[in-house]
């Protein structure tokens, strides 16, 4: 439907497919690399990219603040509600080993959270009997009210200390191993690593607790918790952390362990890390620095973002499915020009273009503001183009940006950035497993149709 109100928009005929073999390869420019995401392939400039092949890799992180991811996504479907997604994906900057153990710190099941859970519901007892006092004006009433309210607040202060008790016992205990590595005496931090967990020990936990375990990956580097509603796992793999969250989406219906570890342990047995550059022969889906093998059917929702090394005046986007970016561009086109004595727009398409083996649509929007000193001088003109194209079979729709700001950095002058853009457009076509998978398809399709006949 959004298709159809998009093409009344734009006032286009309807996107056709071309009859280029799905398997089509493309002649690589040169300086120009393939790179893949999602279901599909493509060129471009190797300037253009996020890490330029031609310099040097990008360094190793060494910040001590959290690990900083540089991608997210989400993919595939809950075994019982198809409406929640499967997994929460996030893929790390480059990092050394030893971060995978400083970011898993507080992976583990988490005693204090059961012991905290169990106060929470005593605290929302006392609450609710609380509420009910209160159209009772009697001094029995009163009384209990009072006793219920005390009763909160040391529950309120036991709530707070076992967290911070929890958190102590984590401190403490890699204190200890950094002691021990070191060569150094741990006696007294064993000493208080042994009083906290007496102070633990006094606090119980729920039945949850018992349900949440650690589970064998079958990999080296990796770490995985099967919970109740959730599960969750990390892996270091080719310089890159790998984060899934399986079972988290929010306001959905519980996931359940039973049905939803199976599904995650058969999701991380089709993962893993590539190179970026490195275009893989089996159906499946691209992630930044990693694929996830399947039948070529599996749901998903990916988008990508970058500037080109060493320059902020530039910014490219990827979205499969489409974003929404091409029909609101189209609709913000429809408004007036509120300052056109400050301000040139200048609209461009809607227009038919190449995208790969298909047929898709390109809009855009070139600005040209005045200098407010000297209102007869022009500041140089920036634009943003967009492009998508419709689903076909395993393919989702696809869209890609384009677009310049005064950032910082050199930009191409229009007409050699769009014919550019329409080149990378022509170069997407499906990975070499999605390609087969096409072509079976339409080769079964067409025996049917003749069958039939």
């Amino acid at each position: 439907m959004r298709h159809l109100i998009l093409l009344a928009i734009l006032g286009v005929i309807p996107i056709a497919w071309t009859n280029k073999a799905f398997s089509q390869q493309q002649d690589l420019p040169t300086g120009w690399q393939t790179q893949c995401f999602g279901r599909m392939q493509y060129d471009m400039p190797s300037r253009q990219a996020r890490f330029n092949q031609d310099s040097e890799p990008p360094a190793l992180y060494t910040d001590s603040q959290p690990t900083p991811n540089i991608w997210y996504g989400e993919y595939g479907r809950d075994p019982l509600h198809p409406e929640k997604v499967l997994v929460e994906i996030s893929v790390s900057r480059n990092v050394s080993l030893d971060f995978l153990k400083r970011d898993t710190t507080y992976f583990r099941p988490s005693r204090g959270e059961a012991q905290q859970r169990v106060i929470q519901r005593e605290l929302d007892d006392i609450k609710a009997r609380k509420i009910a006092l209160l159209s009772d004006q009697s001094q029995e009433a009163d009384d209990l009210y009072s006793a219920l309210r005390d009763q909160e607040r040391a529950l309120e202060q036991a709530y707070q200390h076992i967290g911070k008790v929890s958190t102590d016992i984590i401190w403490v205990s890699e204190a200890i191993e950094m002691f021990k590595a070191e060569g150094r005496d741990s006696t007294q931090l064993e000493a208080k690593l042994a009083e906290l967990l007496i102070e633990d020990a006094k606090y119980p936990t729920d039945d949850l607790f018992e349900q949440e375990y650690f589970v064998d990956l079958q990999r080296p580097n990796a770490l995985g918790i099967s919970g109740p509603f959730d599960f969750s796992a990390k892996l270091w793999e080719n310089g890159r952390i790998y984060t899934f969250q399986f079972g988290m989406e929010h306001g959905k219906p519980r996931s359940e362990q039973a049905s939803l570890e199976p599904a995650a342990l058969d999701f991380l047995s089709r993962f893993r890390s590539r190179a970026e550059h490195e275009i893989p022969d089996e159906p499946g889906v691209c992630i930044p620095f990693g694929f996830i093998a399947d039948s070529g059917h599996e749901p998903f929702d990916f988008g990508y973002g970058w500037r080109p090394a060493g320059n902020r005046s530039i910014v490219y986007r990827i979205d499969q499915p489409a974003s929404k970016e091409l029909i609101s561009m189209q609709l913000e086109r429809l408004v007036p020009n509120p300052y056109p004595s400050m301000l040139s727009i200048t609209n461009v398409g809607p227009d038919a273009v190449n995208f790969g083996y298909r047929q898709g649509t390109l809009v855009g929007i070139r600005t040209q503001a005045r200098n407010r000193e000297n209102p007869e001088q022009f500041i140089p003109e920036t634009y943003h183009l967009v492009a998508e194209a419709s689903a076909r079979g395993p393919v989702p729709s696809v869209s890609m940006e384009f677009k310049t700001n005064r950032e910082g950095g050199e930009f191409p002058p229009f007409d050699q950035a769009e014919a550019e853009f329409k080149r990378i457009l022509q170069s997407f076509r499906p990975i070499p497993g999605i390609a087969r998978l096409m072509n079976e398809e339409t080769q079964s399709a067409n025996e049917a149709d003749e069958s039939d006949d």
